[in-house]
């Protein structure tokens, strides 16, 4: 790794940053094709929940905090819906990631400030 003070500020630490988002870009364009796609009952979370759970689990390493809660509440969208998953949860969980997916393609790094705080607050008003 580069000798700089920060790490994070080294090419080493941005590349990766550029991996991880490359990857979470595809992974969100794949699962909300499968979402967009998917009618009650057809859709096994088991195959949205992973992809998320890996966005979830490296957003904040990366910076992208917000991004990583919606990640984070989605996930508990999945757990405590129905598998398949049913009209409830596929309609959260495709609110979630239209939210995901908006965030992502403004490159949204951080806590998003009171913006972050309404896109959470509207998404858990959601859920009932």
């Amino acid at each position: 790794m580069s000798a700089v003070a920060d790490p994070m500020a080294s090419p080493e630490w941005e590349a990766a940053r550029s991996d991880w988002y490359a990857m979470a870009a595809a992974e969100i364009a794949r699962v909300s094709r499968e979402l967009d796609k998917a009618l009650p009952g057809t859709l096994s979370r088991d195959g949205v929940y992973a992809p998320v759970h890996d966005i979830a689990g490296l957003a904040g390493v990366f910076g992208y905090t917000l991004i990583g809660k919606i990640a984070r509440g989605m996930m508990e969208v999945f757990r405590h819906g129905q598998n398949p998953l049913d009209e409830k949860t596929l309609r959260l969980a495709r609110a979630y990631m239209m939210a995901l997916s908006a965030l992502h393609a403004k490159d949204m790094r951080g806590e998003g400030g009171a913006a972050g705080e309404a896109i959470l607050a509207k998404l858990a008003s959601i859920k009932n």
